[in-house]
């Protein structure tokens, strides 16, 4: 990665100080779980958004969530710091998406069908691919921004124009030096985030070359069939779910759920 694309990541406005304190903690060998919950309940932004977030109708709790605590014990917490990622994502100062032909707020909504995707998927039989994957479904799609970011640092005007992700990922390199899944990785690497995890989503398209091919496959499936512009038929995955041997059944099902509750 070229010295710009470097100094691009290095200047991107930062989040809240929060997350900061967070991504700290979370770079520590025993995480100091009350620790976390004081940093999140000290700012109202992260606080607030993540209950909301937990409450949502589609958990189905039947008492409503008011700890982060709970949310703890309830989605673990590795996918709280995703959550705590998105919240302070929403109160970003750079928000230009235009790059994409996508607006901040469809862009969220790519993401948040991606992870649901997942949840309803391998929650409840395959806990062993969703939860080493921690908070970064929430996130998946977050080198976009700084593609976007790294494109108005240059003055460039280029718009991008492919759908399928992994013609995306070519164009990005093609157009900046570097995908968007590269830099996305690169400021994880900022973050502290473990390096399975960066290494599931630097091969989300290439999960042979992962340390764990059948986290980045599912990550693959989720891209695939929630990009930023579109919404793939199902049948898109049926060659990975073949490949690395994935449930097809509950995918499936999660698909016809996320369909029916956009239709």
């Amino acid at each position: 990665m070229d010295e710009f694309l470097l100094y691009s990541i290095e200047s991107f406005p930062p989040l809240r100080e929060s997350i900061d304190k967070l991504n700290k903690l979370y770079n520590t060998e025993e995480i100091d779980t009350k620790a976390i919950v004081r940093v999140i309940e000290s700012d109202p932004i992260l606080y607030t958004d993540i209950l909301h977030y937990a409450n949502s109708p589609h958990y189905g709790f039947r008492q409503p969530i008011s700890h982060i605590s709970q949310v703890i014990t309830l989605f673990g917490q590795t996918s709280l710091r995703g959550m705590a990622i998105i919240a302070a994502l929403k109160a970003h100062p750079f928000t230009d998406l235009k790059v994409y032909g996508i607006t901040i707020e469809g862009w969220f909504a790519v993401m948040e069908k991606q992870q649901r995707f997942l949840e309803l998927w391998l929650r409840k039989d395959h806990r062993e691919l969703l939860e080493p994957l921690g908070g970064l479904p929430f996130i998946l799609e977050i080198g976009r921004l700084v593609a976007s970011y790294a494109l108005m640092f240059a003055h460039n005007p280029y718009r991008f124009r492919k759908t399928s992700p992994e013609e995306l990922l070519m164009e990005e390199k093609n157009i900046i030096g570097a995908s968007g899944d590269e830099l996305a990785c690169k400021l994880f690497e900022t973050w502290f985030f473990d390096a399975a995890l960066i290494d599931a989503l630097r091969y989300s398209f290439a999960p042979d070359s992962a340390l764990r091919p059948k986290e980045s496959a599912v990550l693959n499936c989720a891209r695939t069939l929630f990009t930023l512009k579109t919404t793939e038929p199902f049948e898109t995955i049926a060659p990975i779910l073949e490949q690395y041997s994935l449930d097809t059944k509950n995918a499936l099902n999660a698909y016809q759920t996320i369909i029916g509750a956009t239709a």
